[in-house]
């Protein structure tokens, strides 16, 4: 594959969301050069460029690329049939689809929760593959019988993505050396489950997982080699002792308490609500009974029953908010839903979460980063890194528009433009 070249680009005449909650900038100028932003402000006040690409982006809107917080980037066949059916190389193959369909969208970086290694990130690096920018917990570490464990009744254990070690821990010392393990595999971060999960078979989403003690000690063992953790958490069960642990991210987290608020404001923890994924599996499985045949692990009852309580929920989401909890955007795309459709996780947090499309903008691009430990990246000034979307209209005024892939006119990664439909 041709890595297309970094150049120097003048995009004129759009208007500008700088990331960082600013007021927007009409007829604005980005320039872009050596990878970086250079300038950006009013046009009228910025001097471009003798030998800049002049794009005009009148009309349009200019903002930081997408950070998706949560997503499981590799493929596996929903039909388990078929998974059993392709060879490793083919899953691995097919894994680079899902990632150039989330560049497409808009998402310039992503959290990998659990499927890629560093072989993932390094070709993409290399551009080899076209992808957003990763950042990798290669698995995400179970108990025994815990959601990330394969185990099935019939008495096997038939591994979703074959490339990767066991995630399988039990107990302080087994926990230590799997972290220990990750890390040395190049993990980024420290993925670990502390409740069930919807497509787990032999769990449920509400139960609590790993002791506070085991919990504790992934964190600690990411801390000293400067990591942080993530922790999966559906019911309030298992978030109660990812917070007393001291994890860095909880990633669901749909079923907090007032108590859980204060301690993550206090802590300082960062919330990533995936909020679309379980109202739209809902919908989903409606108009596609091939798909929705497609489980294991009772998925369709778990999903009404958590859709049902995350709806009484909303009004708790709203105060976590107002109280000043951390929140970055986050998906949980993945084989199951959501690839290349990423972008619907804003429209959920104006709706649920009750932010204006400027907050949710803000939690996707420098809240994001702040939460991901990236502060080159997020917001279009510069020194920082130039990852820029241009899209069609104002999604200040209507966020849905960001729901529409026609509607993503260029994505620019690194100062390269990866998509362009300008024309």
């Amino acid at each position: 594959m041709n890595v297309p070249p970094q150049s120097t680009y003048a995009l004129i005449g759009g208007r500008l969301i700088d990331g960082l909650g600013e007021d927007p900038i009409n007829h604005s100028a980005l320039i872009v050069s050596s990878g970086k932003v250079v300038a950006a402000g009013r046009a009228d006040a910025i001097v471009i460029p003798r030998d800049a690409i002049k794009i005009d982006v009148t009309g349009l809107t200019v903002l930081p690329g997408i950070i998706d917080c949560h997503v499981h980037g590799t493929y596996r066949a929903r039909d388990m049939r078929q998974h059993l059916l392709n060879a490793p190389t083919y899953n691995v193959l097919r894994s680079t689809a899902i990632l150039d369909e989330t560049l497409a969208c808009g998402v310039t970086t992503a959290r990998d929760m659990g499927g890629a290694d560093a072989g993932f990130r390094q070709a993409i690096e290399e551009g080899f593959v076209v992808g957003p920018r990763l950042l990798i917990a290669v698995v995400m570490i179970s108990q025994t019988g815990g959601h990330g464990d394969a185990w099935l009744p019939a008495g096997i254990r038939i591994q979703k993505r074959a490339w990767l070690p066991s995630p399988v821990a039990d107990g302080v010392d087994d926990v230590r050396r799997l972290v220990r393990h990750v890390l040395m595999a190049g993990a980024d971060f420290v993925k670990i489950c502390a409740t069930g999960g919807i497509t787990s078979v032999t769990d449920s989403w509400d139960e609590a997982q790993f002791t506070v003690a085991e919990l504790r000690t992934a964190v600690t063992e990411a801390a000293m080699r400067r990591k942080r953790v993530a922790v999966h958490a559906e019911g309030i069960e298992g978030i109660r002792p990812a917070l007393e642990a001291g994890v860095h991210s909880l990633e669901h987290g749909w079923f907090i308490d007032e108590e859980c608020i204060d301690t993550m404001v206090r802590q300082g923890t960062w919330w990533v609500p995936t909020l679309a994924l379980v109202p739209l599996s809902v919908e989903h499985r409606k108009k596609n009974a091939a798909w929705n045949a497609q489980q294991l692990a009772k998925e369709d009852a778990k999903d009404a029953e958590i859709y049902a309580k995350m709806q009484a929920h909303i009004p708790l989401y709203r105060e976590a908010l107002k109280r000043g909890v951390n929140i970055a955007f986050g998906t949980d795309q993945s084989h199951r839903l959501l690839v290349g459709e990423n972008l619907v996780e804003l429209q959920f947090m104006v709706d649920w979460l009750g932010m204006s499309p400027m907050e949710a903008i803000v939690s996707a691009t420098s809240r994001a980063a702040e939460c991901i430990e990236r502060p080159e990246l997020g917001a279009l000034v510069p020194g920082r890194l130039a990852d820029v979307l241009v899209v069609a209209d104002d999604p200040l005024a209507n966020i849905k528009l960001l729901n529409e892939r026609a509607h993503i006119k260029m994505v620019m990664k690194d100062g390269r433009i990866w998509k362009n439909i300008l024309q």
